[in-house]
C-alpha cells in the first residue's frame, strides 16, 4: 500500500507522463491521440492504485443542417452536456478530487457524436489536469532547453495551416477567409476549433468526390 496521498500520486502521474507528441494525422492535421495519453499514464495509475471515474449528466442534442461543398443537403447531430471526472485514491477511497467538465460532439450519427465527444473530452481533461501541452506548436514549440513558450494565448494572426485548409476546401482561394475567421472568433471559436471544422468539411468533400467517381 502506498503511503502517498491522492495529490502526491497525481504529481507522480504527471511526472511520468512528460510531453506528448502529435502522433495521429488526418488530412494533413496532426493531433495527440487518446491512446497515447492513456498508455503513458495507465501503468503508473495502476502502480499507485489511482482511479479516474467519469460521470455524465443527461445532456442536450439538436440537429445541424447545412450544405456541403458540392451544394448537397447534409445533417449532423450536435450533442453537449455536463460531466465530471473524479480522481480516487484506491488506498484511501475517502480521498477524492472531483472536477466539473463538459462534452461537445458533432457527427452524422447521434451515437457517434456522443462517443467522439466523450473521447475528446477525456483526452483533453487528462492533458489539462496534468498540465501537459495541448497547443498545436507543443511540444515541438519548446526551445532547445525544453522551455515552454511564455504564453499560450491565441495569436492574433490565423496560423498558416488554417489558411492552407481553407484554400484546400475552396479551390486554392482565400476569398471569404478573413470574414469567416472574424465571425468564428466572435463566436469564441479557437483556431483549433476552426481547423477541426474545416477538416470535417474537407473529409466530406473528399467522400463526395469519391462517390461521384
Amino acid at each position: 500500500m502506498s503511503e502517498l496521498n491522492l495529490w502526491q500520486k497525481l504529481v507522480k502521474v504527471r511526472e511520468v507522463a512528460g510531453g506528448f507528441s502529435k502522433d495521429t494525422r488526418g488530412y494533413g492535421y496532426s493531433y495527440v491521440s487518446g491512446n497515447q495519453v492513456l498508455s503513458k499514464i495507465k501503468d503508473k495509475m495502476n502502480e499507485l492504485n489511482l482511479l479516474l471515474l467519469p460521470s455524465t449528466q443527461v445532456g442536450e442534442h439538436h440537429t445541424h443542417a447545412y450544405k456541403t461543398a458540392k451544394g448537397k443537403d447534409a445533417l449532423d447531430f450536435v450533442v453537449k452536456g455536463e460531466m465530471s471526472y473524479t480522481w480516487i485514491n484506491g488506498d484511501n477511497p475517502t480521498e477524492r478530487e472531483s472536477v466539473t467538465w463538459a462534452y461537445y460532439g458533432q457527427q452524422d450519427e447521434i451515437s457517434k457524436a456522443y462517443g467522439s465527444a466523450l473521447t475528446y473530452s477525456e483526452r483533453y481533461y487528462l492533458l489539462k489536469s496534468l498540465g501537459l501541452p495541448t497547443d498545436e506548436d507543443d511540444p515541438d514549440g519548446k526551445d532547445s532547453k525544453g522551455n515552454e513558450p511564455a504564453t499560450t494565448q491565441q495569436p492574433k494572426q490565423p496560423p498558416s495551416a488554417l489558411k492552407a485548409k481553407w484554400k484546400l476546401l475552396n479551390n486554392n482561394s482565400l476569398e471569404g477567409f478573413s470574414e469567416w475567421v472574424t465571425k468564428k472568433t466572435g463566436e469564441k471559436w479557437s483556431y483549433s476549433d476552426m481547423e477541426q471544422a474545416l477538416i470535417k468539411k474537407i473529409q466530406e468533400k473528399k467522400a463526395e468526390e469519391e462517390n461521384n467517381q
